[in-house]
């Protein structure tokens, strides 16, 4: 696996050679992928799927204990995928907005969800470089898990200004590159020959930089550095504008606020 291969656009923008509609956007659409995807994470218990049960474990652990530091009344997660994170969001409350631009991923999350018992949930299909336009509300926190590393650096900037202007907190994983990881993937893929698709990964002081447009870094961890490039970052937009916080009936929706 080889990270984006890079160069800068003639307004010196770095920019990656990243295929970006047919490795994330159409890859995600298939049922196939879905239940493969689903499954890496919450398979039987054995060898072959240790490595992602143990990520995923991690990454629960990590993403409530940021979601304890801030309010966490209305939720927004994208994507949310299969459905990985709804026992979090069971045990800690709030409302949910589950969004993610696969459809076939949404069906698998609308019976985890409450199967984990998170039922304040709403799921919608989003793109995330559209967040603002298609739900036209503000949250308290939006987590955004394994989309940033599948995406080149100019998608990326715009999600994340999307992130920024729809939530007074988010809770974002990037993809680290580092001397280590860059041999591991290749040991694996000579291992086992695969590993071979590339991503957008990035070294720690260029995500740093990145995030640092849009972004305070509050917080920072990583989630099982011997076997995952992933590190999770909790972030307060530097500036908190559009769009108002959504005013519906909090009856309705069984909305609670937290303080911090």
């Amino acid at each position: 696996m080889k990270n984006c291969s890079c160069g800068r656009s003639e307004s010196g923008v770095a920019t990656m050679a990243f295929d970006y509609q047919q490795k994330t956007k159409s890859y995600y659409q298939s049922s196939h992928v879905a239940k493969a995807y689903h499954a890496a994470f919450s398979g039987a218990r054995g060898w072959r799927t240790l490595r992602g049960r143990s990520v995923a474990a991690r990454e629960r652990a990590v993403v409530a204990h940021f979601l304890q530091r801030v309010p966490h009344g209305q939720v927004l997660d994208l994507p949310a995928g299969t459905g990985k994170l709804a026992p979090v969001f069971a045990a800690l409350g709030g409302a949910v907005v589950a969004c993610d631009i696969a459809a076939p991923m949404l069906e698998i999350a609308r019976r985890e969800y409450p199967a984990a018992g998170c039922t304040n949930v709403v799921f919608r299909l989003c793109d995330a470089e559209q967040v603002v336009r298609t739900l036209g509300q503000r949250f308290d926190v939006a987590v955004c898990l394994r989309l940033l590393h599948r995406v080149p650096s100019e998608v990326r900037s715009r999600i994340l200004a999307e992130l920024a202007a729809s939530a007074d907190h988010s809770i974002v994983s990037m993809g680290i590159e580092t001397d280590y990881h860059r041999a591991r993937r290749h040991a694996r893929s000579w291992l086992f020959g695969d590993g071979t698709d590339p991503l957008c990964y990035e070294s720690l002081g260029a995500v740093e930089t990145q995030l640092k447009t849009y972004f305070a870094i509050l917080a920072q961890k990583w989630i099982l550095p011997g076997l995952s490039q992933e590190m999770i970052f909790l972030l307060r937009p530097l500036s908190l504008r559009t769009p108002e916080r959504n005013t519906r009936d909090s009856s309705k929706r069984n909305i609670t606020e937290k303080g911090s």
